[in-house]
């Protein structure tokens, strides 16, 4: 009997997973992929490699997905995987039983086995959904990262790193197929096309291979999961290299990535021309208002956040006064949960805690995009900061400088979807918002002009200089025509926010560059 006959039916990769209910797939980034998303990849990257013999690769092949088509599209094919549970790979290799199915890590070496038995004349298809997971526990192994680093022979620029685990199953796959001819097509988040932080990844993947064809899915294409992925379909064989081809809702164009960011989409005449035009006109919006921060970052909002300011002193006072031994009672006398209990116990490490009133300060959750343009009143609540409840090393307070004090702060993010930007006319502390930033209207002098490294070695607030604006020098003459430097953020917020930068700069550059601010705005 065939091949062909014994080829595995279609199965609902979601169902077998939850075989497996202890698995925590959020950790591992393990998403396993619908049928007609694994056919229409083996098909973008099987259109590239006929009449050869081949050996199909899923670095991370978990229940067989990718393996199982495989062999019912190509049943001469040999089949070879790799999965990190061993209770899924015996699932695989019970339902692809010709395959080669290993246990092991593909970023700690253990594809070496598998790849050996490669006979060498065969071209080799990389296929599959690697795990992505936002940060990869590889990052602290330093001899694994390490070694994958060393894959890609370009500096990381600030800004910019390897963090995430598809990340560097890419660069492994790249650097297998950079010395054999063969295909890549990988599932990854839609990131890779165009996010700043994985610039430097593109530009090394465009040197080593050849990109054919990018089909970006949009979000919701996993069970569970809203994040936005694509497919990337990429070359060694040789032959003429053609612009590679690209699809969004049905709509196919070609393109070519360009320097500096080396973005895998195409980029629309329209968002071309506005960017030309506003960098001609303006300055970066990092350049416009050159000092700006990170929001804090507490220990925990249980603790240390409360929406009244006596509950707030109130509970640390009685968290003061518990021994170590209490802490679990205090926990759940104030409602929080036990997971936190360390960072309790972590607190009592050291000088007991001497409370001050006057550390109590108001709080606002800024949250991006749900709160462009101002903050709410459900936003306003109240914290503690002392500085040494301040996590080692954060970098949210200078010195002696605390960049929260002062009643009128910009808050903005760059490089990350949505953009958007909202002012706030109050004194308070800012939030700590994913890729948020606050930049006070009024800054020291010194700092405004010399950098925020000056902060950490003047002995007096009086060193960094007089409280100035937080404009550049284009800046400042844009405030005399304007009647001020508060209505130079005001302008800022309406222009982030407006149909120009939403509907036309941000969808092209926004997750790749920082936004330019032409002035005087019309």
């Amino acid at each position: 009997m065939s091949r062909a006959r014994l080829a595995p039916p279609v199965l609902d990769e979601e169902a077998l997973v939850h075989q497996f209910p202890e698995i925590d797939r959020l950790a591992l980034g393990a998403f396993y992929t619908p049928a007609p998303l694994v056919e229409r990849t083996l098909r973008l990257a099987l259109a590239h490699l006929e009449g050869e013999p081949l050996t199909v690769v899923d670095p991370a092949c978990g229940a067989g997905a990718f393996l199982s088509a495989a062999a019912r599209m190509r049943p001469e094919a040999r089949l070879c995987g790799l999965e990190l549970l061993p209770e899924v790979a015996r699932v695989c290799q019970a339902r692809v039983p010709e395959a080669d199915v290993h246990v092991g890590d593909a970023l700690r070496g253990g594809l070496e086995p598998l790849l050996e038995r490669i006979p060498s004349g065969h071209r080799e298809l990389w296929v599959g959904n690697p795990p992505y997971n936002g940060t990869s526990a590889l990052l602290k192994d330093r001899a694994a990262w390490s070694r994958l680093r060393a894959l890609m022979p370009l500096a990381l620029p600030p800004g910019t790193s390897l963090r995430d685990d598809f990340a560097f199953f890419l660069l492994l796959a790249a650097h297998r197929l950079s010395t054999r001819p063969g295909v890549l097509a990988f599932i990854t988040p839609s990131s890779l096309l165009d996010a700043f932080l994985y610039a430097p990844l593109r530009q090394a993947l465009l040197g080593m291979l050849k990109l054919r064809a990018v089909v970006d899915l949009g979000p919701g294409a996993f069970t569970g999961t809203q994040v936005r992925t694509c497919i990337t379909v990429w070359s060694s064989l040789p032959g003429r290299a053609r612009p590679p081809s690209f699809e969004r809702d049905g709509k196919r164009s070609t393109f070519t990535p360009e320097a500096p960011e080396w973005r895998l989409a195409p980029t629309p005449e329209e968002a071309a021309a506005l960017d030309a035009r506003w960098r001609a006109q303006g300055e970066p919006l990092t350049t416009l208002v050159p000092v700006s921060f990170p929001g804090l970052k507490t220990r925990f909002d249980e603790l240390l956040v409360d929406e009244d300011p006596r509950r707030l002193l109130d509970r640390l006072r009685h968290f003061a006064r518990t021994p170590p031994r209490g802490l679990p009672a205090f926990a759940r006398a104030h409602g929080i949960p036990e997971a936190l209990l360390p960072k309790l116990r972590a607190l009592k490490d050291g000088p007991p805690l001497r409370l001050e009133a006057s550390n109590v300060r108001p709080f606002f959750r800024y949250a991006g995009a749900r709160h462009r343009g101002s903050l709410p009143p459900e936003a306003r609540a109240f914290c503690y900061l002392d500085r040494r409840l301040i996590p080692r090393g954060d970098h949210r307070l200078r010195g002696l400088y605390d960049p929260h004090l002062g009643a009128v702060k910009l808050l903005f993010n760059v490089r990350e979807l949505p953009l958007s930007a909202a002012l706030l006319e109050e004194e308070g502390c800012v939030h700590d918002h994913r890729h948020a930033r606050f930049a006070p209207l009024l800054v020291p002098r010194r700092i405004r002009d010399e950098g925020l490294s000056v902060a950490r070695a003047a002995r007096s607030l009086e060193e960094l200089g007089p409280l100035v604006p937080n404009l550049s020098p284009r800046g400042l003459a844009w405030a005399e025509q304007l009647g001020g430097p508060l209505q130079v953020f005001r302008e800022l917020v309406r222009f982030l926010n407006g149909s120009e930068v939403q509907q036309h700069w941000a969808p092209v550059f926004g997750a790749s560059r920082v936004v330019p601010v032409p002035f005087p705005l019309r």
